[in-house]
């Protein structure tokens, strides 16, 4: 785009207080300061953080800011190649480009200084610079991104990033600093926006966060909507005064432990009470249920269980099948825990540690017991999991990690119901699902699912046999 442009000398002195980090005629008006806002430029302009993650909360300005910061970036350095990216084109063009609109029309960016390409989704600048608006949905036959891969920009931003797609942050984390960084001297930066998601932006950015172990180039900033003095009172009000807790504690108070999934199986409080629920159910009887590594991935897991508490855990991140048979049977001894009350994963290399140690193997997808109107057997399980969680049985006694603690809040968030609006079978949201949702195996889910198996299957010997069970005198 090298048409003549019309001198705006108010546009050309805001680009140079933005060149200077003076922000305030985005930030202030009115006598009015919207500081969070003015600290997120600061962080988007600095030399030192390639993640800047703003939000966490509604009303927090995150779109203006994300739009303002993509056009001043562009003005400022020409033949610069940025983007924003968000789940879908529809959104992108229904929303985010109108914000892009009413912020050209703010700080008096008129269509001299730009023009928008329809057809392959870009603005283009005067000054040879663009923004490229990119379709971040997942898609089945690219589960890599793969589409990306060519890119090259100098930065970008991911809205609503609760929407995305871990795959997608990690693709573009690849494809930014590689635009005329050097030629302006810019790190490349991706900004995310965000509001509470238990996803991948709850354990890559929010617990470290809460933990203060985030690593330097990383920053979290949360704003909450009260933080915003430009914001409607109605906005609050409307928040403060609605019915839906979840969406109260999430968009209000920014409380990233709610979950506002229709699908999800069990309350997150009763999910909590695991940990401390004297209503737990402790028989006598000990399992063992051990989720294998699938072909030496993830990580491999052994559990012991005391009706349904789980008493005890050992993981190994690496390890042999030898050292996982060799705990087996030392837990066995330990506990008094016969063969037919040990449960192994047989998918993948499991397989091998159930014959060697003439135990139980668990196939996720076989038939369902019962002929019950579930799409497997893991499915029924995980239906059993759900009841038996809310109804305050299922306890947790083990020695763990704080980490760890949290790892299993989250996976077990993630035990949704799956293709409700299906006529078929009774599904529950796949493993690969759920791993792409929270970044990593749900290992502590499936040894929690598995042990639903013995209340179909625990059969063995008889109980509290004596002389009356066969009628001895």
């Amino acid at each position: 785009m090298n048409a003549p442009c019309r001198y705006n000398p108010l546009l050309e002195a805001r680009i140079e207080l933005f060149k200077r980090k003076n922000f305030e005629f985005i930030t202030d008006r009115d006598g009015k300061s919207h500081k969070k806002q003015n600290d997120c430029f600061q962080l988007l302009t600095d030399d030192v953080h390639t993640d800047v993650v703003y939000g966490g909360a509604a009303g927090g300005a995150k779109s203006w800011t994300g739009c303002t910061y993509l056009a001043f970036m562009s003005l400022l350095y020409p033949g610069t190649k940025w983007f924003v990216g968000r789940e879908t084109l529809v959104d992108l063009m229904t929303s985010t480009w109108q914000t892009f609109g009413r912020v050209f029309k703010q700080y008096g960016i008129d269509k001299d200084y730009y023009k928008i390409n329809e057809k392959y989704n870009f603005i283009e600048f005067i000054n040879g610079s663009r923004i490229d608006f990119l379709k971040l949905q997942f898609l089945p036959k690219d589960p890599l991104y793969e589409r990306f891969g060519s890119k090259e920009y100098t930065g970008g931003w991911i809205e609503e990033a609760g929407q995305i797609n871990l795959g997608a942050y990690d693709i573009l984390k690849t494809r930014i600093n590689r635009w005329m960084n050097d030629k302006y001297d810019l790190i490349g930066k991706i900004f995310i926006t965000c509001n509470p998601k238990k996803n991948w932006l709850y354990n890559k950015f929010y617990k470290p966060y809460i933990k203060k172990l985030l690593p330097p180039h990383v920053v979290f900033l949360q704003c909450l909507v009260t933080e915003n003095p430009f914001i409607d009172s109605g906005y609050i009000k409307n928040l403060q005064t609605s019915n839906n807790k979840v969406l109260i504690e999430r968009l209000l108070k920014a409380n990233w432990d709610y979950e506002d999934n229709p699908n999800a199986m069990c309350a997150h409080d009763t999910i909590l009470q695991i940990f401390n629920n004297i209503l737990s159910v402790k028989n006598g009887k000990y399992y063992i249920v051990c989720d294998v590594a699938r072909f030496g991935s993830d990580v491999a897991r052994i559990t012991v269980w005391n009706g349904y508490v789980l008493i005890y855990q050992n993981q190994f991140d690496t390890s042999k099948l030898t050292d996982i048979q060799m705990n087996i049977k030392h837990l066995q001894q330990k506990y008094k825990i016969p063969n037919y009350r040990v449960l192994v994963d047989e998918d993948g290399v499991g397989g091998g540690v159930v014959d060697n140690c003439n135990v139980i193997g668990f196939k996720n997808n076989s038939k369902p017991f019962n002929e019950e109107n579930y799409k497997n057997l893991k499915t029924q399980c995980a239906y059993k999991l759900a009841e038996k969680i809310n109804n305050n049985e299922i306890g947790f006694e083990a020695e763990i990690s704080e980490s760890e603690k949290e790892n299993i809040i989250l996976e077990l968030g993630n035990l949704q119901t799956w293709n409700v609006d299906g006529d078929g079978k009774l599904e529950v949201k796949p493993k690969e699902e759920i791993k792409d949702t929270i970044g990593h195996s749900p290992d502590w889910l499936d040894c929690f699912t598995m042990r639903m198996y013995f209340e179909y299957m625990d059969t063995g010997v008889f109980e509290n046999i004596t002389k009356d069970t066969f009628g001895f005198h």
